[in-house]
């Protein structure tokens, strides 16, 4: 193991404790730790030789981490234990198309993602077994999803010709579109899990808004002035986001437009993003 990762590793418990975020990032070829307080240049690889890593998410509790590859049509997943990781890598789910989005429920223990290509939305056990396809109908390029099994719902993003976002059950029931207006490429999705609220970032009109969970009360938080949003992330107060354009991670508090930080540490273009902290998989 590097000095530079080990160091970091090591560091996980402190950092936590200080509440200083870890960034948690799909870097495409591989999979990426980066401490949001130290800034550039100290991105420490946790899973590399990918083909073309495309969503990232994790169970804190348990030490899984998960993603998508999208050439080779399935998801992965490998242990983290706070302070090395396993090296391992297994296959979960096999024979996707297109698997964009991918978020895990650390309560039910239950990994749910989205197929652009073959335009659904699936859930399974976290090692992949009963697979089951939740919605399969009216879904346009589904490609973000975030989950809040506190309170038992599914949220994802729709890039069709008719762009939305779509609440539902985790079980598959009660869903409804929430945001249909002033939408085009909806692809950053996160929740403010204390204050129940949606964020989003559209890669077309270059903004970040948010909402209740249920689509009212919507608000500019970043207006449309950024290099095209990709992921985002959410710890505290402070709002996370790659871009296609410059290749970084930027921030600013949720209560203000202003970017606070910028961080560059790949040249890569497509890439989800998580704080990895316990912090943000509440027990509920």
């Amino acid at each position: 193991m590097g000095a530079v990762l080990q160091s970091l590793l090591l560091c996980t418990l402190c950092l936590q404790i200080r509440g200083l975020p870890l960034l948690l990032y799909a870097n495409r070829r591989d999979l990426r730790l980066v401490d949001a307080a130290r800034g550039r240049g100290n991105a420490s690889v946790l899973v590399s030789g990918l083909e073309d890593a495309a969503a990232v998410d994790y169970v804190y509790e348990q030490g899984l981490i998960y993603w998508s590859d999208v050439s080779e049509e399935a998801i992965k997943r490998t242990l983290f234990n706070g302070s090395a990781p396993s090296g391992l890598q297994s296959t979960v789910v096999s024979g996707l198309a297109s698997p964009d989005g991918l978020a895990c429920d650390w309560m039910g223990n239950k990994l749910y993602w989205t197929d652009s290509e073959t335009n659904r939305i699936e859930v399974a056990e976290l090692d992949g077994t009963n697979r089951k396809v939740l919605f399969w109908q009216d879904l346009d390029q589904p490609r973000a999803i975030a989950l809040d099994p506190g309170r038992g719902y599914m949220f994802w993003t729709d890039w069709g010709e008719i762009p939305k976002i779509e609440r539902a059950g985790m079980d598959g029931t009660h869903r409804s579109v929430i945001i249909d207006s002033e939408i085009y490429w909806p692809n950053g999705l996160t929740l403010d899990y204390e204050l129940k609220k949606l964020y989003w970032a559209d890669a077309k009109f270059s903004f970040i808004h948010r909402s209740e969970l249920d689509g009212s009360h919507r608000e500019v938080v970043v207006k449309g002035s950024l290099p095209p949003p990709f992921a985002l992330t959410l710890y505290e107060d402070t709002l996370f986001w790659t871009d296609w354009n410059t290749h970084s991670i930027h921030a600013c508090l949720k209560h203000t437009e202003r970017t606070a930080t910028r961080y560059t540490p790949t040249s890569l273009t497509r890439w989800d993003l998580h704080v990895y902290s316990q912090e943000r998989q509440p027990a509920g």
